[in-house]
């Protein structure tokens, strides 16, 4: 059902007609169903964007030439693979990984509260994690459950989002792919949002006439795109807007990429969703290549909304790619040092 119907300042194109699902966890409307909906953005999400946000542009050179999470072990690889290959990491990586150390600390209160009583007040803990200690409180050894998903937990947080996900994300051959081929010490946002536009559009369902929608609403028909076109209409883990519950049609931001792809940025729970594979194949993946490309822009801007840097002037909520929330409170910082 929907709840939501968000109408651009001037009324010129069609609302953003949201489901539950895409509202902040604060909305008291709606209780978020983990195993029916999709997956919420959960806070580390968007602490590692606003860190990334901090970080600055990424340059050629902080990105790996290979890593493979696969074939190795970070338990057993000694160095990190930048002291390895003679490189320094990018500042929005040493950003993220303190974050998710003192996230995993943070957390610690929410296993302490459960283990002191298994019937605890359960919805200041993140969506998962919530239903994750509603197993362990079914369980028929609660505090055993407790261990393993603490255990899980913390894999999560030391391993699998650095290791697993940002080290590989930061390649040459993925977030590399969308830098201009002229990219070599720096990269230059304007060319970097010339060759990677985040374009307002508006996504309509397949039975739809391009040419007759444009009509209605006023706009060049080349800023109308059938969901079918959309590059996640191709493989079947990514989403398209629908599946996601988006009443169509629906003014969204879609990232036209260098890599010559092109992926709606989904609003969802309080931020924005890219609807690539890469995101959606693993449900542990926190960022995706584009999603690092967004928060650099979104930082150059200096704000949690992303700009549109071409086409249709659609709803803030369709731009917002951070929860305002969390970003009032997070200080990206190394162990030693803040950026403020």
């Amino acid at each position: 059902m929907t709840t939501r119907r968000i109408h651009t300042s001037n009324g010129d194109l069609p609302p953003l007609s949201l489901p539950p699902g895409a509202l902040a966890k604060t909305d008291q409307r709606h209780r978020y169903d983990v195993g029916d909906e999709p997956p919420a953005i959960e806070p580390i999400e968007h602490r590692i964007r606003l860190d990334f946000m901090a970080g600055g542009p990424i340059r050629r050179s902080h990105l790996l030439d290979q890593h493979n999470p696969w074939t190795t072990d970070p338990g057993e690889s000694g160095p990190d693979p930048w002291r390895e290959a003679g490189r320094s990491k990018p500042a929005g990586l040493l950003y993220a990984e303190a974050s998710c150390r003192r996230t995993l600390a943070e957390e610690r209160r929410y296993y302490d509260r459960f283990e002191a009583n298994h019937s605890a007040d359960l919805d200041d803990v993140p969506a998962f994690l919530a239903h994750r200690l509603q197993v362990c409180r079914n369980a028929e050894d609660p505090r055993a459950a407790l261990e393993d998903e603490q255990a899980r937990r913390e894999r999560w947080y030391s391993t699998i989002i650095p290791w697993m996900n940002l080290y590989h994300v930061l390649k040459r051959s993925s977030y590399g792919s969308l830098l201009p081929p002229s990219v070599t010490s720096g990269a230059d946002i304007d060319e970097l949002t010339e060759q990677n536009a985040f374009v307002g559009m508006i996504v309509v369902d397949d039975g739809a006439d391009i040419r007759a929608v444009a009509r209605e609403y006023g706009v060049p028909g080349r800023f109308v795109v059938h969901e079918s076109d959309l590059s996640s209409s191709a493989v079947e883990c990514a989403p398209l807007p629908s599946d996601f519950g988006i009443d169509l049609p629906a003014p969204l931001l879609v990232g036209k990429f260098a890599s010559g792809s092109q992926y709606p940025l989904l609003p969802w729970s309080d931020g924005l969703v890219c609807s690539c594979p890469y995101k959606h194949d693993r449900p542990w993946r926190i960022l995706c290549k584009h999603e690092l490309l967004a928060a650099v822009v979104a930082g150059n801007e200096d704000s949690i909304f992303l700009p549109v840097t071409r086409g249709l002037d659609v709803p803030h909520r369709a731009r917002r790619f951070v929860n305002p929330a969390i970003a009032s409170r997070h200080t990206p910082r190394t162990e030693s040092r803040s950026r403020r």
